[in-house]
């Protein structure tokens, strides 16, 4: 992937501590109002759209991440890696995992509760 393809003020291109407080301030998603988060109502259907290019913070769940079309990028808090999931695949994510996805094209996710 070419530094053309990926913003500069995309999540994927901030240094580690910038990404800390990034997630640092996504701890409380549904006081924030963000649209673009999963919401109490939306787990039951477990469904998110997102545009390329469009930042999600999941909520600290014990929980699968599949993507269902497109590519995300994912971090973790506190985690080495960093995650590209592509259609069809799947993360799981612990109750305690403070996580954000980047839409690295327009993709469908679908969050199932463990």
């Amino acid at each position: 992937m070419s530094t053309q393809a990926i913003s500069s003020a995309s999540l994927i291109c901030a240094s580690r501590s910038r990404r800390a407080a990034m997630m640092g301030e996504t701890r409380h998603p549904a006081a924030m109002g963000d649209d673009t988060e999963f919401l109490e109502g939306m787990l039951v259907a477990g469904r998110q759209t997102l545009d390329r290019g469009r930042l999600l913070a999941l909520p600290a769940r014990d929980a699968t991440l599949v993507c269902v079309a497109g590519e995300v990028w994912l971090t973790r808090d506190g985690d080495r890696e960093d995650y590209i999931l592509g259609a069809g695949s799947s993360l799981h994510l612990g109750q305690h995992d403070q996580a954000m996805v980047q839409a690295l094209k327009p993709s469908r996710l679908r969050l199932i509760l463990a």
